[in-house]
């Protein structure tokens, strides 16, 4: 990346993978600009997990594998990982407004829907069907097995937590 202004929507390309621009959050200590990215297609597979939380999902776990396989890319092309990812707290409230689930901090992870929702402007839609990081329901809840997913159309719905679909990480790097 090696603009020095970048717009929402915009499309850049760090080791390969293209990342669509959501928000450029100002400026770092180090002088490059902290992006919120998206990738512009998905990077894999994976079933949600056996419940829709996804501090403890499968899903959470293919995406920290994603994100290994990324930062060993980033070793191999500068000699150690020159972009320094910035940890973001995801917040894991379900559809139905269940907040047990708490926040988890994390280097990746796919958007939630309020994000999904935020930036639905700039955000293409996936090249396949992909989760979000948001849960239908709370435990004790209609939807506690049902988690939430983006389409190629661009609509929002619901596929059961054992079902196998795209994996789309977000993350906040410096450009």
């Amino acid at each position: 990346m090696t603009n020095k202004t970048y717009t929402p929507g915009q499309i850049v390309s760090m080791v390969g993978i293209e990342f669509v621009v959501l928000d450029d959050f100002g400026e770092a200590s180090d002088g490059s600009r902290l992006l919120f990215l998206v990738a512009l297609k998905s990077q894999g597979t994976s079933t949600f997990g056996d419940t829709n939380n996804y501090a403890e999902s499968a899903l959470r776990g293919a995406v920290g594998k994603w994100f290994a396989d990324l930062t060993d890319k980033l070793d191999k092309k500068f000699g150690c990982t020159r972009v320094s990812i910035e940890r973001r707290t995801v917040d894991l409230t379900t559809l139905d407004g269940y907040k047990g689930y708490g926040t988890y901090r994390t280097l990746a992870a796919p958007l939630t829907m309020d994000e999904a929702r935020k930036y639905a402007e700039v955000i293409p839609p996936p090249d396949e069907v992909c989760w979000l990081a948001t849960g239908w329901g709370g435990p004790e809840h209609f939807g506690f097995t049902l988690a939430l997913h983006v389409s190629p159309n661009g609509d929002w719905g619901n596929y059961y937590c054992p079902d196998s679909v795209g994996v789309r990480p977000a993350l906040v790097a410096p450009a």
